[in-house]
């Protein structure tokens, strides 16, 4: 059931406080969505493309605004300048509960068509220090942080999710491979309350629930879109999904053809 449109290319879908928050990427704004009225509020206004959101321990909003690689507050407060340790666009985001944010940027310049290039994550302290917490991905994208305490991440063009134990002052280690694709590209994620990630494949057209070691337990297909990116309820019972009708910059900006939709699991 589609729930909001008219969005551009909606992405990195977060529930917060009863409420649907989403970047529309080209659209530069970032939304949330009240399920009760249906009301769509805007949050923020992000002209470098917004991405990742996430909310430091006293709930100020974070948003990854992609082109400039700067993280940045609701109010266009800029938190901290990756650009030191960023070569290439920025996206999406998870922040940990003590406000330290994890950022992966994409290695290359997918847009332009360039030769792929090993990706990052990055991470940004809660001071704004940023370092780079780990390379050699394959366009980092995705991610969340289990209870268990290892932070899953969405190699898109490497089709896995991998995952690295969280450690002291925010490093990241230990890294394995939580899942493999036989085929589609990972991008957006979410973890449900079984410690499953569901996964949305905008090249497959589906949206994949992956157990650890890549058994798929649930599978929905979206043969007429491109889904980019999952959101759960509290409950772990309605899934959220941003769609798109393609992945193509040009396209998407020429129509906002982009939706957010439910799906109720039980």
């Amino acid at each position: 059931m589609t729930v909001a449109s008219g969005f551009f290319f909606p992405e990195a879908p977060r529930w917060r406080d009863g409420r649907l928050w989403f970047s529309d990427v080209f659209g530069g704004l970032v939304y949330s969505w009240d399920p009760e009225s249906g009301d769509l509020t805007e949050q923020a206004q992000v002209p470098g493309r917004p991405s990742g959101l996430g909310w430091t321990p006293d709930g100020e909003l974070l948003v990854v605004s992609t082109t400039d690689r700067t993280l940045r507050q609701a109010d266009g407060t800029v938190v901290a300048d990756l650009n030191p340790v960023s070569d290439s666009k920025i996206n999406d985001m998870v922040v940990d509960d003590d406000g330290t944010a994890y950022i992966g940027n994409d290695g290359f310049d997918l847009e332009a068509r360039a030769p792929e290039q090993p990706a990052q994550i990055l991470r940004v302290s809660p001071d704004g220090d940023v370092a780079v917490a780990a390379d050699g991905l394959r366009f980092a994208n995705g991610m969340v942080i289990t209870p268990e305490r290892r932070l899953v991440v969405a190699e898109t063009w490497g089709r896995r999710l991998s995952s690295f134990a969280v450690g002291d002052f925010g490093s990241l280690g230990d890294r394995q491979v939580f899942a493999e694709l036989e085929a589609g590209s990972p991008d957006g994620i979410c973890l449900d309350p079984n410690g499953r990630v569901w996964t949305a494949d905008p090249i497959g057209r589906r949206v994949l629930l992956l157990r650890e070691g890549g058994a798929v337990d649930h599978v929905i297909e979206y043969p007429g879109c491109r889904p980019t990116a999952c959101a759960l309820d509290d409950a772990g019972t309605r899934l959220f999904v941003c769609t798109a009708p393609s992945i193509d910059p040009a396209k998407v900006q020429a129509r906002p053809g982009g939706e957010i939709v439910a799906i109720d699991l039980e």
